[in-house]
């Protein structure tokens, strides 16, 4: 019997391309199928279905993905403790859909199950559906990350998971809309075996369950224990920036271990050990030359939308030439933050327009009526319509335009993407479009000033994104106040006031700050999203709690203003309070806990880690004489041995080890200027250390003392001094 079942998971899964985890996640339910069923008192107590089960439940959550499935047929239920209850009344599984915000493709697969009647059928009279976003409860996306672990596969959403109304997991799979009718082929074949094995002993099923989970606190709390902190993190943070560098092979043009993922972790931190003059000098060199070719690569790629001037968030292969058309609010406000690092860098004024192009995009397209950000959502399926053939642009712009634009974004009659990343020729005589040559080397081509080209320009790129935009077709604009992405904007405003000095980003952060606390703030708690609902939907998690710490200490640094930093403090008093246990950072706090396992977030599985923004703001708050509880701090502070072998993974961890070992101390003393104060304060943020000048510092007034880190100091009085006190000459670079 168990090697039937074992036949018949592995066709359907081979069918959907993860075989290991229909295996991992259904053999121990193929020995309970065929036992005998055993006695039990459960069997006697009839089910009750609660008159909640027969409606959709979702519809008033807040968010993309419960918005979407508001008037689904499905009758989805809130992840919530009371959903649980309902089914263990009800005897039913719980079959839980995670998807997430970022990953479009949920879309497609919601609406195929909602499409299908007998599907909708079987969903709803035998299990209790669940929907969850897995952005806003980040543990459970963690979760799905160990699920796929177990079972060797890529963690990637929507994930269907199984579980017990005990909350512990049965089985689970990644779901793919590879093909018409695969979900519901995929369901079927799990939804034979899971239903017979109930039937057959639910009892032993539960039983079994609760045995696995254990065995995962365990693995999970072992894995954790096991992950060595360095003992030498000040020689092993210049070590895993050497091997940052070494991923990098100007020839092949690659980036190992990089994924597909717009590399925003790595362009930040090359960019920040660059800007440190006590990074020794040929990890900065190195830095520096890994940095730029990147750049050389990203830069003129079809990544930038030369249209909206957006930033595709990531790639369909090895090649940069071929993104996947998704954008959202959050991945723009990641980007925008290390562009502008770079530019501080580099001094490569590319890269500054590719910066304030997608600040620009991002303030247009997430910016909601309420006035904070939104997390957006992108019609990222429709990959053809954004896609161009060289008739398409000479039946679109004047002829005159038509040569110099497809001579300038690499455009070629038989398409120009890379054969690994249209193997099947699916896409057979498309192109993207990136801007391949710079403006002036077109301009110049043309006969024209730079100033007549942009004119020219933008009259193309306006006729351009019009058709485009009338072959996508309208969407509705996502006006969801959402907290991680508005945080992200406030740090990305702060960056682009230290890069650029203009003071309107600066205005623009604080106006944003102020208004992200009236919106997500009730007290000390913060909430994912502006509508107060269910914790377990929607409460603040440890990584929300430190992108707020990041948004406000940079508000701190740019604007001296005392009240910021007391508002850092509070966070990280609260964090101290619902995320320190026993021995690691807890990501979830306990009024939103469903899922009992130790999950913590240590590394960048999706973006930054809860692990790399606590560890900063502890940085942080240490150099301004208000340190973390010691509880807390010790958490924080330690760097896993393992970023020598996985930098890409672990980029804000090292950043923030640089920073705590190799930033030097900034001390204000009183009376400063105002050139002195724009000075400091377009200081690289987070980069430096500081807090104002005691009686004891010896500082005088209308100056600042600058403290190395190896001891040694010096006092400036005037902004040329600060900046060479502190960073990296030309011909130290």
């Amino acid at each position: 019997m168990l090697a039937m079942l074992k036949h018949i998971m592995k066709s359907t899964f081979i069918f959907r391309r993860v075989a290991a985890a229909a295996i991992g996640g259904m053999v121990l339910l193929g020995g309970a199928s065929c036992r005998k069923p055993s006695p039990t008192t459960t069997a006697e107590v009839p089910a009750v279905v609660a008159p909640e089960l027969h409606a959709n439940g979702v519809a008033g959550l807040p968010g993309l993905i419960y918005q979407s499935q508001s008037r689904s047929p499905i009758r989805w239920q809130p992840w919530s403790t009371e959903t649980f209850e309902r089914a263990k009344a009800a005897k039913r599984f719980v079959f839980l859909v995670m998807a997430m915000p970022q990953q479009t493709s949920f879309h497609k697969i919601l609406s195929e199950m909602a499409g299908d009647p007998g599907l909708v059928a079987l969903i709803n009279d035998n299990y209790v559906p669940v929907l969850l976003d897995v952005d806003a409860a980040r543990e459970i996306s963690l979760l799905a990350a160990d699920l796929a672990i177990e079972v060797k596969v890529p963690a990637q959403f929507p994930m269907f998971v199984w579980l017990t109304p005990e909350a512990n997991p049965v089985a689970w799979i990644p779901v793919t809309a590879a093909s018409p009718g695969a979900v519901r082929d995929l369901f079927d074949k799990s939804h034979s075996l899971l239903s017979h094995s109930w039937a057959g002993d639910a009892d032993y099923v539960a039983t079994n369950s609760i045995a696995d989970n254990q065995a995962r606190r365990e693995r999970i709390s072992r894995r954790k224990n096991e992950t060595q902190a360095s003992k030498e993190p000040a020689a092993d943070v210049l070590k895993a920036i050497r091997q940052l560098t070494s991923l990098y092979d100007p020839v092949s043009r690659s980036f190992d271990e990089a994924g597909g993922l717009f590399p925003s972790g790595a362009i930040d931190l090359l960019a920040s050990a660059v800007l440190n003059a006590s990074v020794p000098k040929d990890i900065r060199a190195r830095s520096l030359a890994t940095l730029n070719e990147l750049l050389k690569d990203l830069l003129p790629s079809p990544m930038f939308d030369p249209l909206d001037g957006g930033l595709f968030s990531s790639r369909r292969s090895g090649s940069w030439a071929f993104p996947v058309f998704d954008r959202e609010g959050s991945g723009q406000a990641r980007a925008i933050t290390a562009l502008f690092r770079a530019y501080e860098a580099t001094r490569n004024p590319l890269v500054l327009e590719r910066a304030l192009g997608v600040l620009a995009y991002a303030e247009k397209s997430f910016a909601a009526r309420s006035g904070v950000f939104a997390l957006g959502d992108s019609a990222g399926e429709h990959t053809k319509s954004w896609l161009w053939t060289i008739e398409d642009i000479k039946k679109t712009l004047p002829a005159e335009d038509a040569t110099w634009w497809i001579a300038a974004t690499g455009m070629r009659g038989l398409g120009n993407l890379p054969s690994e990343a249209d193997p099947t020729r699916e896409f057979f005589r498309s192109n993207t479009i990136g801007l391949v040559k710079p403006m002036a080397e077109i301009a110049a081509g043309l006969g024209l000033t730079p100033e007549a080209f942009k004119l020219r320009f933008e009259a193309a790129r306006k006729i351009l994104l019009k058709a485009r935009d009338e072959r996508l077709g309208p969407s509705p604009k996502d006006e969801t106040e959402h907290a991680s992405t508005t945080f992200r904007m406030v740090s990305a405003y702060a960056v682009a006031f230290g890069a650029t000095g203009n003071p309107a980003y600066r205005d623009k952060a604080v106006a944003l700050l102020e208004r992200a606390r009236k919106v997500f703030v009730d007290g000390p708690d913060l909430w994912m999203f502006a509508a107060r609902t269910l914790p377990s939907v929607s409460a603040g998690r440890a990584f929300l709690y430190g992108l707020a710490m990041q948004a406000t200490l940079d508000l701190a640094d740019v604007t001296g203003e005392e009240k910021y930093l007391a508002w850092a403090d509070d966070l990280a008093s609260t964090s101290a309070e619902r995320f320190t246990a026993m021995d690691f950072l807890k990501e979830c706090p306990d009024n939103a806990k469903i899922v009992d396992l130790p999950i913590t977030d240590l590394a960048m599985l999706f973006d930054e880690s809860t692990a790399g923004l606590i560890s900063m703001a502890e940085c942080r708050l240490a150099a301004r004489g208000r340190p973390l509880v010691q509880s807390f701090s010790r958490l924080a502070v330690p760097l896993p041995t393992v970023v020598l072998e996985q930098p890409v993974m672990h980029t804000d961890l090292i950043q923030a080890t640089l920073v705590r070992h190799y930033a030097p101390l900034v001390l204000n003393g009183k009376g400063l200027p105002e050139a002195m104060q724009t000075a400091v304060a377009r200081l690289p943020l987070r980069l430096v250390k500081r807090r104002v000048a005691a009686a004891a510092d010896g500082v005088p007034n209308g100056s600042v003392k600058v403290i190395l880190p190896d001891g040694t100091s010096q006092l400036a009085a005037t902004p040329e001094a600060l900046r060479d006190a502190l960073l990296p000459s030309a011909a130290n670079q």
